[in-house]
């Protein structure tokens, strides 16, 4: 059975985005996130699939992709890798930080203050902001409960109310 980088990741514990970092840095893969190619060692457990939508008309309406599957002995040859050269084959940059990876920097909060956060915002604020999430979301739907439901209700009761006021006026 073949495993996708995100499911050979949960043997890891990591995401497949860490884990095809680590298969680039073993020499499985080469290229950049969302471009990895298969590298000769990677052939004997990988196999890649080319997909197209292929409807027709504008090239921005078919999409097309590469998909990759390992194979199970891939996990075992990956941990003797890393046993065998904890760094990967980039040696030069073993000590670079994960983020590098993949072209981050860390975040670094320029404000000069030593709080993690700013005061807490206190149950009316959390109201208000519930209000209007919720109002955002209702919004959708009132138009039509207003058009469907309520109007047709109230005619309703308009004319049952005239009919009664028509045949009190006239038994009197």
């Amino acid at each position: 059975m073949g495993k996708s980088a995100r499911v050979l990741g949960w043997e890891f514990g990591r995401t497949a985005r860490e884990m095809n970092a680590l298969l680039k840095e073993h020499g499985y893969l080469d290229g950049n996130p969302g471009a990895y190619g298969l590298t000769e060692k990677g052939q004997q457990y990988a196999e890649e699939q080319y997909h197209s939508r292929g409807t027709g008309g504008y090239a921005q309406y078919n999409p097309s992709w590469e998909t990759r599957t390992w194979s199970d002995e891939t996990a075992a040859a990956l941990k003797a890798d890393m046993q065998v050269n904890p760094g990967g084959f980039d040696v030069g940059n073993s000590s670079a930080k994960e983020e590098d990876h993949f072209g981050c920097e860390p975040f670094v909060d320029g404000s000069g203050s030593d709080d993690d956060d700013g005061p807490a915002p206190s149950w009316k604020e959390l109201a208000i902001g519930g209000a209007v999430v919720g109002a955002f979301l209702i919004a959708p739907h009132a138009k039509p409960l207003w058009n469907n439901k309520v109007k047709p209700a109230a005619k309703k009761l308009r004319d049952r109310l005239a009919k009664q006021e028509s045949a009190e006026s006239t038994d009197s």
